[in-house]
């Protein structure tokens, strides 16, 4: 008898503890807060840059068999993603991975010259390793670019009601990359390096963001024949040296935490 209503007396407690818990909702957050900030969190998504190769930006120097070439340049957007973290309200780091064609036709500047050369190693080389696409032809580049940096933000409006953000932002960063050319060339495929700086301003709203603005940068590699032609190096040389300014791009994804 004494188990019986000490086990109906446990139970009461029991049940009337779980009860307690299932009601209890006093440490739940308030649906609206009026102090409340929305924070910043980290995010990632796809990213397009909207960019334009003006050849009056472009400082280069082709040659082959000492031979100095004209080049011309055609270029598709960069497509990727990109991912930021923030450290606080106004710092955050980012990243950005993307993809960018480069078309680039070349011309020798004296062609008689240059033909001439290309004869000659004809009759001087047992496997003569030019064409006459290598005298005027077109490269096929496709570059893989990553940069990381870091930029300042002004928060504009940070609401926790409406889970709404927007701020102002100004970046910078380093740019490295690595070129593949697809084409028969003796050129190495050679490895680019540069910067990148700009400003945008950028939105969140419960786990959407949307970033968009403008990046300026440059772009730098150098790269020689494999297997070299004249008595240097710099005699088979391709050096190109991009400046883009004020190139527009956006950013669409989700935030990750």
């Amino acid at each position: 008898m004494n188990k019986l209503f000490l086990s109906l007396c446990l139970s009461a407690i029991t049940l009337s503890f779980a009860d307690r818990v299932i009601n209890d909702n006093t440490m739940a957050a308030a649906e609206q807060n009026e102090h409340g900030v929305f924070e910043d969190r980290g995010s990632f998504g796809p990213y397009v840059e909207f960019n334009n190769i003006k050849m009056k930006n472009v400082d280069y120097s082709y040659k082959i068999y000492n031979q100095k070439h004209f080049i011309n340049i055609d270029n598709s957007y960069i497509y990727g993603a990109s991912g930021s973290l923030p450290i606080t309200e106004w710092f955050d780091i980012y990243l950005m991975a993307g993809y960018q064609y480069l078309g680039i036709s070349h011309r020798p500047r004296n062609p008689e010259a240059a033909y001439a050369d290309l004869e000659f190693l004809a009759d001087d080389y047992f496997d003569n390793p030019l064409d006459s696409s290598d005298i005027e032809g077109r490269h096929q580049i496709h570059t893989a670019l990553f940069q990381f940096g870091f930029d300042l933000a002004l928060p504009i409006v940070a609401s926790y009601n409406h889970q709404f953000m927007l701020k102002l932002y100004a970046f910078a960063g380093g740019l490295f990359g690595k070129t593949f050319f697809s084409d028969d060339t003796e050129f190495l495929s050679p490895v680019l390096f540069g910067y990148a700086y700009g400003a945008g301003i950028r939105t969140s709203w419960h786990s959407f963001f949307l970033s968009g603005g403008v990046r300026s940068s440059h772009e730098y590699f150098h790269t020689y024949f494999e297997r070299k032609l004249s008595d240097t190096k710099d005699g088979d040389e391709f050096m190109l040296d991009i400046d883009m300014y004020f190139q527009p791009y956006v950013s669409l994804g989700i935030t990750l935490f």
